[in-house]
């Protein structure tokens, strides 16, 4: 397959620099992260645990920890917690009547402050472990559900694609390939009829890379690697355009400064034409 394109619609279109992975620091290997220090910042260090098994050290009741909402190996703050609520839940315009659907749900705790303002939820995580929390913890009453599959392969065999009025899928579209991410948006707007508004949030921006790494010490990095830790990183405005083509109008949005990773990430807003909300 030619790494230097995508299919969008039937046509390959040729990916720009960032789309291909254009990495920037002064050495790049692909598939490389080698800090200078043994001790180097976790959330750079390459790491053989799959996401699966990550989650299993942490205590049953550490949802943070669990699903990767720290700071230096340090849950973040309930305010934090609170702005991506408030970011999610206002761009979603999120009702009374709505059945949302929650890609990568993990243990859900982050949706679960959202369930009361909605009709219905499913939650959908490949980790079996998150899932068995998620349903401990986070399952109210049976307007809640949870299915163990893989974002792609759900969007993809979902067999009633019609039953979901929103989307969420907040911190793990970085642990797609391009081409993954890519098809996933493009299937939601064809498959998804009834989709309104789609949420991606957390999203790994390029532009701010050098920077990030550089405050670490690290010189040797991929952009590129679903399987990092940190995933892959995307430019705002190719993201936004690549949604755009596939039928969606796209906004690129940004957290408050005072969010911790408001410097280095930001949220794409996808809503189906016709819709003139906010």
């Amino acid at each position: 397959m030619d790494s230097g394109s995508v299919l969008q619609r039937g046509v390959r279109v040729p990916l720009s620099g960032h789309f291909r992975g254009t990495r920037a620091g002064p050495t790049v290997r692909v598939g490389s992260v080698k800090p200078s220090a043994s001790n180097a910042d976790p959330a750079v260090r390459r790491s053989d645990d799959a996401h699966k098994v990550y989650p299993r050290q942490f205590d049953r009741d550490d949802f943070w920890s669990q699903i990767k909402r720290t700071v230096n190996g340090k849950p973040v703050s309930e305010e934090d917690i609170e702005m991506i609520v408030t970011q999610y839940a206002d761009h979603l315009d999120l009702s009374s009547r709505d059945h949302l659907l929650d890609l990568g749900c993990g243990n859900a705790a982050l949706a679960a402050r959202t369930f009361d303002r909605i009709a219905s939820y499913t939650g959908v995580d490949f980790s079996s472990y998150l899932l068995e929390i998620a349903n401990e913890y986070f399952k109210p009453d049976a307007s809640v559900t949870y299915i163990e599959n893989d974002a792609a392969s759900f969007v993809k065999d979902c067999p009633e694609p019609g039953a979901y009025d929103k989307l969420l899928c907040y911190g793990c579209m970085s642990y797609l390939s391009r081409e993954e991410l890519l098809g996933l948006i493009e299937t939601l707007h064809d498959r998804f009829s009834n989709l309104e508004r789609a949420f991606f949030g957390n999203i790994p921006n390029t532009s701010k890379a050098p920077e990030f790494f550089a405050r670490r010490d690290v010189k040797d990095y991929d952009l590129d690697d679903p399987k990092s830790p940190i995933g892959v990183w995307w430019d705002p405005d190719e993201l936004s355009d690549a949604a755009s083509a596939f039928g969606f109008t796209a906004k690129v949005v940004h957290m408050p400064e005072q969010f911790y990773g408001a410097t280095y990430r930001f949220d794409l807003l996808l809503k189906r034409s016709g819709d003139g909300g906010a």
